[in-house]
């Protein structure tokens, strides 16, 4: 962390608007394993376990209210998008978790965090110490306010990602398969990954990605927004 220990607990639990009555859940929500020593195990993997539950279960129930028509595939894909890691990434940077989780030295670098996953796991393990705190109705309330931009998004996008779409396009047009370059700067470079998409021999898409599915996805959309209208 950061910030001092204290300062840090209180000013996540305002991000957040929820206050812990038992402070030393969200600190060990917020203590990567790299932190300690083989012989502590207060670290937050455990309650990662069970905020990814929580998750799962509060934006199913969300989207299974909000699209009473959809079928199940459909709101398999919503929620598959929603708790994906790269929309645990983007709580992480609304939370500002990287200036409150405590790692080793290994894991930090003088940019922040070295993996981004480690930040996207810490935000379900916040999510599991509010329910073991408060229990569901406290946790319901933190995982709604949180993803709710992501929500009022969800119903309103195509639920394929680049990739999918724009391989379903080259194959129906006969153009074969995509093929993707990835360039990686490495370790503390922002964004890490740098992709390329080539469709018949030409490149189409460039995109950039902390990691390499999203730079991917970035150069699919970009090369499927050039092909979609020949």
């Amino acid at each position: 962390m950061t910030k001092g220990p204290k300062q840090a607990l209180h000013s996540l639990q305002q991000q957040i608007a929820y206050e812990f009555s038992d402070p030393a859940l969200l600190k060990r929500a917020l203590t990567h394993c790299s932190a300690l020593s083989s012989a502590v195990t207060g670290h937050l993997e455990r309650q990662e376990f069970l905020g990814d539950a929580i998750l799962g279960l509060v934006v199913a129930e969300y989207l299974y209210q909000r699209f009473p028509a959809s079928p199940e595939g459909d709101l398999s894909r919503m929620r598959a998008t929603l708790v994906c890691k790269e929309s645990l990434m983007k709580i992480a940077l609304e939370w500002q978790l990287d200036h409150y989780l405590l790692v080793g030295g290994g894991e930090r670098s003088a940019s922040g965090i070295k993996s981004p996953s480690i930040a996207a796991n810490a935000v379900e393990a916040v999510i599991g110490a509010v329910f073991e705190d408060g229990g569901w109705d406290q946790v319901r309330a933190v995982v709604l306010a949180a993803w709710h931009g992501m929500f009022n998004d969800i119903g309103q996008v195509d639920m394929r990602d680049g990739k999918s779409r724009l391989q379903e396009l080259t194959q129906g047009k006969g153009w074969g398969l995509p093929l993707y370059t990835l360039l990686d700067r490495g370790v503390g470079y922002q964004p890490r990954f740098e992709a390329t998409c080539t469709v018949q021999q030409k490149v189409l898409g460039r995109g950039c990605g902390e990691r390499k599915k999203i730079a991917e996805i970035a150069a699919a959309e970009e090369a499927w927004s050039k092909l979609k209208d020949e």
